[in-house]
């Protein structure tokens, strides 16, 4: 439709309009064609991991290091909780990045802007445990059961750039290390303003 309308168009202004509303939209169905193909990839009964020892504390601060721009345009505060030692864990260290990106960027997507976010990450026994928790900016709607299979979202609305997918390929890679993914909601008065996301890495 936008096409065929900057087709016809004179007008300059609204021709620069309808070139940022399809840009918007070309992005949207490029983030959604790389979540299919990696939520494919994830399923799939042949998944080679390239495991290696990692730190999972020096892989996180690195990841939001790359995504500071993001997080500084909705004015998030992260409260992170590192240990001073190093936290080593066998993984494949390129699918852990992606753990880690996924959920820094739902934050960034659907937290309440001025807010702060905390991070954990600390050793339970044998186990590292990495724990996210925000406040979200719309009041959530989800069952924590449902939000990391395919395509379900946090809240009804579909006008966010989001695939539904990113929680879902989160759910699949930690399954693929043998750990897992719990999320639990984070309620007041009754109602879910928020979440809490925790990743143990065996």
């Amino acid at each position: 439709t936008y096409v065929n309308l900057l087709k016809d168009e004179k007008d300059e202004e609204k021709k620069k309009e309808y070139v940022d509303v399809l840009e918007r939209k070309s992005m949207r169905l490029k983030v959604l064609i790389e979540d299919l193909f990696d939520i494919s990839k994830a399923s799939s009964k042949n998944v080679t991991l390239n495991l290696t020892d990692v730190d999972v504390v020096n892989l996180f601060k690195q990841v939001k290091l790359e995504l500071d721009e993001k997080i500084e345009k909705t004015d998030l505060e992260f409260k992170c909780n590192y240990p001073e030692e190093k936290m080593m864990a066998v993984l494949d260290g390129q699918k852990t990045y992606r753990i880690f990106e996924n959920l820094i960027v739902n934050v960034t997507k659907y937290a309440m802007p001025h807010t702060r976010v905390f991070v954990d990450i600390f050793r339970e026994e044998k186990e590292i445990v990495v724990q996210m928790k925000n406040v979200s900016k719309d009041e959530l709607t989800f069952n924590p059961q449902e939000i990391t299979e395919r395509f379900v979202r946090g809240d009804e609305s579909r006008n966010s750039e989001g695939s539904g997918l990113g929680l879902a390929i989160v759910n699949k890679i930690m399954r693929e290390h043998f750990g897992f993914l719990r999320l639990e909601n984070l309620e007041e008065n009754n109602k879910i303003i928020g979440a809490r996301v925790t990743l143990v890495f065996p």
